[in-house]
């Protein structure tokens, strides 16, 4: 299977195939097509027209047509479509991974992919922070959670190992921001959204923009493209098949597939901008991971989602997360109880000595 690179190329000589001329209607509808499918056709085009756009002015790409094509090169004349039809063939090359261009080819694809940005924080039990990127896009980290920041020339990468954040980014078209989080891959160009791990799942929710969450790593892989005010989530499960994940043809499971949910997109933003902690049809394990987030002790449940147990739905604000603790028994059939150094959760038919320990 190609990648998106290398198909990138391909399109780039399709479009330049003659200097000085438009593509036809149908080169040019098919084009659009390729570049609306996936952000990071987008991102890897960019690149190609950078490289084009520098030519006459970058020792590097100049050091590349040369390799590339050093008998063309002692052809060309002064005349811009010459030189432009020089750097075609200069390209076909690279794409091709021609021996001559291999070594600048690659120096190029280095120089690209060097870090001008890192930065990694984690934020404490109850805490926010907001951070200022430097593309002017702003991430506000929610409570108990880490990140790690990596900014390259040609993209922006953050890993959610932890928590949740939420992400307001500044549109770049030659640089799509993507967030690594479990086993979800969510790309962006600009828009504002949230993601949250929570047990069994990363959870995404959408402001406004268009957001596509994917399996990390999973190339050809189903995805789900959520717009505005749409939530999707991904099963992951880090032993074993994740639930909802599809069954393969031999009855195996494969990948986990993202999924659109029927819920409201602006609970999640409520519980990192106000404080406001949200649950909408929630299992025990779901509150206890969030409740934990809030609290100095840990809150552990003592069944997993999706294998029984109540759901509930309720608003709580922070400084309210000990009072709706105590309540829970009375509101749902939920035993609390404080053993182990942690508060468990467990539904009311659940035996206290089948509630596991630390």
């Amino acid at each position: 299977m190609s990648t998106p690179r290398e198909e990138a190329a391909r399109w780039f000589i399709r479009m330049h195939r003659d200097a000085g001329a438009r593509p036809g209607a149908a080169d040019a509808a098919a084009w659009r097509r390729w570049m609306d499918a996936d952000p990071r056709h987008a991102a890897e085009y960019a690149a190609f027209e950078a490289l084009w756009q520098d030519f006459d002015s970058t020792p590097r790409t100049e050091a590349l047509a040369t390799a590339v094509d050093t008998a063309a090169r002692q052809r060309r004349d002064t005349r811009s479509n010459a030189r432009r039809a020089i750097i075609t063939r200069g390209v076909l090359g690279v794409a091709g991974l021609g021996t001559a261009g291999l070594l600048a080819w690659r120096g190029w694809l280095e120089w690209q992919d060097t870090t001008v940005f890192a930065l990694a924080r984690d934020s404490a039990i109850g805490e926010r922070i907001v951070l200022n990127l430097p593309d002017a896009s702003v991430l506000t980290l929610g409570p108990a959670s880490r990140i790690a920041t990596r900014y390259t020339r040609r993209q922006r990468a953050v890993v959610l190992e932890q928590g949740e954040a939420l992400f307001d980014v500044a549109r770049d078209a030659g640089r799509p921001f993507t967030i690594a989080a479990g086993q979800a891959r969510i790309t962006v160009l600009g828009t504002r959204f949230t993601v949250n791990r929570l047990p069994g799942l990363v959870r995404v929710s959408v402001e406004h923009g268009t957001v596509r969450l994917a399996v990390k790593g999973a190339e050809g892989a189903p995805f789900l493209l959520l717009q505005a005010g749409e939530v999707g989530e991904l099963p992951d499960e880090s032993a074993g098949a994740a639930p909802g994940a599809a069954p393969g043809a031999d009855g195996a499971h494969a990948s986990p597939l993202p999924r659109r949910v029927q819920r409201d997109a602006r609970d999640s933003f409520s519980s990192i901008e106000r404080g406001l902690i949200v649950f909408d049809s929630a299992g025990l394990g779901e509150i206890a991971a969030t409740l934990s987030r809030w609290r100095r002790q840990p809150v552990r449940a003592a069944v997993a989602d999706g294998t029984g147990g109540p759901h509930i739905t309720a608003a709580v604000q922070r400084a309210d997360v000990e009072s709706f603790l105590d309540a829970l028994p009375r509101i749902a059939a939920v035993r609390v109880q404080e053993r182990d150094g942690a508060t468990w959760l467990a539904p009311r038919s659940t035996a206290p000595e089948k509630i596991r320990k630390n």
